[in-house]
């Protein structure tokens, strides 16, 4: 029963991360992320503090601008609002094709420094979402080469306004 518990767990982890990816790749171009992008930075915020989540600075834009940006960035890909801050906003999308009731989550926490707003993003896989049996995952460095990418995506628009 364990055997089968986790072989489908698994599973759910492989068909979130494909559609994840999917989802990030169809949104992204070929972009060289700026010079400012950084994969090594610790968000204290965060649910892992351990590991580092991608992120990037963006200069002279205001908090607001940017998470609206990446509202719609992340709506226009299916994602709904789940909490928003003022300097943070999850985003959540339930997954199809799983054995059980799994959603994704984007979480992005945004920290002014002296060049401009950091942001962070760290992405959640969340089996039996609401349930006693909820399990959460996070997939952010399985994921961080596109992240990343969606990042670029962020400061090249900043340059464009």
């Amino acid at each position: 029963m364990k055997l089968a518990y986790n072989l489908q767990t698994w599973r759910s982890i492989q068909t979130l991360s494909i559609l994840l990816v999917a989802s990030i790749i169809s949104a992204c171009t070929t972009i060289s992320p700026p010079e400012q992008a950084s994969s090594n930075t610790n968000n204290a915020s965060s649910v892992s503090k351990n590991q580092p989540s991608p992120s990037i600075i963006i200069p002279s834009r205001s908090s607001k601008a940017i998470l609206e940006d990446i509202i719609k960035y992340r709506s226009d890909k299916g994602m709904k609002i789940r909490s928003r801050g003022n300097q943070r906003v999850e985003m959540m999308m339930p997954m199809s094709n799983t054995s059980i009731p799994t959603e994704a989550r984007m979480q992005y926490i945004l920290t002014q420094t002296e060049q401009g707003w950091r942001i962070n993003v760290r992405v959640f896989q969340i089996s039996n979402p609401g349930s006693k049996q909820e399990s959460v995952q996070e997939i952010t460095q399985a994921l961080a080469d596109k992240l990343a990418e969606e990042l670029a995506l962020y400061a090249k628009i900043a340059t464009k306004r």
